[in-house]
């Protein structure tokens, strides 16, 4: 070959290499936009149905959609945008979480320390709590002991804590707890020798630039106004609180406000680290307990995690009281962030976070949007059908009849949120429980929840399925709580 021809074949070469990663990034650059409209085109017919609040969506580092739908206040006319401030609920939860690791780090504390080292006179039976055990709600201590609202001192608070009979032996079992992570609260106050607030703002927020985060210290801008329905609930700050933020039944459990952008500040500030080393983040994500048997998902420090049909994980959490709620999802190694809230809380938008994810993940998904002035109401007559589909297929010995039931009975992105084999061992364990049971209490609550209480002589099963009515009229599932 001479000289000419090989310079030539050379070039070519080089020419056909270069190419290779221009053509790519093309159709990766297609596939966004694409995926961009859809999302648009979904997210603008939840607000044609009547859906308002805030969503950011991140895919590959990049923000693909961060945008405000319907009206933050009602009243004022004032619409929501990325901006908007609302509450985060129970994803306060993390913040707590990364900040005891953080005073860990700072070799204040451990994890494995008991709750006898930070107060006097704790009860023998809890004597044994950990700070693992109330991070991973395994303490045993109950969900609630009074109302977000109500006003408690510290001292109460403890003394009413201690004085409840533990629900299991620590460490044992799994029963999500906001009394343990306000307890974990008042820890963090005793060590740092500053409020909840002001000690997260200059170890986590602050360092990852979220200045529109927290209970009263940012100067906040606009503040959603929550609604129930037709009526007007009003904002988080403007109920009872203490001058330095919520009471202790919701300080440090929940209540924390904040807006998507922020939010996805502190998605990105827990990739590097700057907040949290190596070791701390692996066991804010560890999956230290199951969110009960046969769940499938476990809990972290402040994050449930997911396994997901393409073998890696969902890191998620959700919070809400009724009147709002948010959703923050992350799959860290398909590099996908979805973050929305809401003001006006209806069932069917706790599947945005759901849907926005299949939209990313299956190209040929698309979610159902039913119109608020056409969707079905959940009638008795539609759970009793429901109950009754559920308890053939659960005493059924044919794994076909079980696979019928997902595909009929269940809410396409709550189906699509576990492989095929995870509803199958669901199932097998609710057949091992509830076999020759009898349903002896049904009944739908405000809601669209359907409850029902399964008596065999092992004892009674409380269930609560979260359901939606699809678009032809079948009652479907979207969630199964034992």
């Amino acid at each position: 070959m001479n000289n000419f021809l090989k310079l030539a074949l050379i070039l070519s070469i080089l020419i056909s290499c270069k190419q290779e990663p221009v053509k790519a990034q093309a159709v990766e650059k297609k596939t966004e936009v694409s995926n961009k409209k859809k999302i648009q085109k979904y997210m603008n017919q939840l607000e044609d149905s009547g859906f308002s609040g805030s969503v950011l969506v991140a895919h590959k580092g990049n923000v693909i959609l961060a945008k405000g739908y319907g009206y933050a206040d009602r009243e004022n006319k004032v619409k929501y945008t990325a901006k908007t401030v609302s509450t985060t609920g129970s994803i306060t939860k993390q913040f707590t979480g990364a900040a005891i690791l953080k005073l860990e780090m700072q070799g204040k504390l451990s994890v494995t320390d008991k709750l006898s080292k930070y107060f006097d006179n704790v009860p023998d039976d809890k004597k044994e709590i950990t700070l693992h055990h109330l991070l991973t709600h395994s303490a045993g201590l109950p969900p609630a002991i009074g109302d977000d609202y109500q006003k408690i001192t510290t001292d109460e608070f403890v003394k009413k804590a201690f004085d409840r009979k533990l629900l299991f032996t620590p460490g044992t079992q799994y029963e999500y707890s906001n009394v343990g992570y306000s307890i974990l609260g008042i820890i963090i106050e005793k060590l740092s020798g500053m409020s909840y607030e002001a000690y997260l703002y200059e170890n986590l927020w602050k360092p990852a630039g979220m200045y529109q985060t927290g209970y009263q210290i940012p100067s906040f801008g606009h503040i959603a106004v929550g609604y129930r329905g037709d009526q007007k609930w009003g904002r988080t700050t403007e109920r009872a609180w203490a001058d330095d933020g919520p009471y202790w039944h919701l300080r440090a459990n929940g209540g924390v406000l904040s807006t998507v952008q922020d939010m996805y500040k502190w998605h990105k500030a827990l990739l590097g680290d700057k907040i949290l080393n190596v070791d701390a983040k692996a066991k804010l994500y560890g999956k230290h307990i199951e969110e009960g048997e046969g769940a499938g998902s476990y809990y972290g420090y402040g994050w449930a995690i997911f396994p997901t049909p393409r073998n890696t994980e969902l890191i998620a959490h959700n919070g809400g009281n009724g009147i709002f709620f948010a959703d923050f999802w992350r799959y860290l190694e398909e590099d996908i962030t979805i973050m929305m809230m809401t003001n006006a809380v209806k069932r069917p938008y706790e599947n945005i976070a759901s849907n926005i994810a299949g939209m990313l993940l299956k190209p040929d998904f698309t979610p159902e949007v039913s119109k608020e002035s056409t969707q079905s109401p959940i009638t008795g007559e539609m759970a009793d059908q429901l109950v009754d589909d559920f308890m053939r297929t659960v005493n059924s010995e044919d794994q076909k009849n079980w696979e019928s039931f997902f595909e009929r009975r269940m809410e396409p992105s709550f189906l699509n949120s576990f492989s095929m084999e995870k509803h199958l061992e669901i199932f097998k364990n609710l057949r091992e429980k509830l076999a020759g049971g009898e349903v002896a209490e049904i009944r739908v609550t405000e809601e669209d929840e359907v409850l029902l209480n399964v008596k065999t002589k092992k004892g009674s099963h409380p269930i609560r399925f979260n359901t939606i009515v699809s678009s032809d009229g079948i009652l479907k599932i979207d969630g199964i709580e034992m």
